[in-house]
């Protein structure tokens, strides 16, 4: 993904600088999924017309811990949400994005949303899956 894809469907802000980046990573206790690194380095977090907020890398530790997503859906990272109680995660090893309610944080719960950020992002136009079924 570019900064000029993105930038037709998105609001942007400027990119992640590495050092918060390792911040971030520090506070997980572990790597962010390697397309969410690569989405940093070009916009720090990112907001659609529609509902998709995806997250900085200065609010990821906070959100994970908040509703310790480490505890309830080990392995998986969240990286935003649909600004309505849908988290959108990705696990730390796979390129997958998946989407859970909020207040039924466990693996039974996922639900599948893309194969990749790019599919979300660009193929998808960002929308999430109540946009998409609903």
């Amino acid at each position: 993904m570019t900064r000029e894809e993105l930038d037709r469907l998105f609001v942007l802000t400027a990119p992640a600088r590495e050092r918060d980046l390792l911040t971030a990573e520090a506070g997980l206790g572990h790597e962010i999924p390697a397309d969410y690194r690569s989405l940093l380095r070009i916009t720090d977090g990112l907001s659609c017309a529609g509902n998709l907020v995806l997250l900085g890398a200065a609010d990821i530790v906070e959100r994970n811990r908040e509703y310790e997503v480490g505890v309830y859906l080990p392995g998986h990272v969240m990286i935003g949400d649909d600004s309505g109680g849908t988290a959108i995660l990705m696990r730390q090893d796979r390129p997958t994005v998946h989407e859970v309610d909020m207040g039924a944080m466990d693996l039974t719960c996922l639900e599948h949303s893309a194969s990749s950020l790019r599919q979300l992002l660009l193929d998808f136009d960002g929308r999430t899956l109540g946009e998409r079924t609903g």
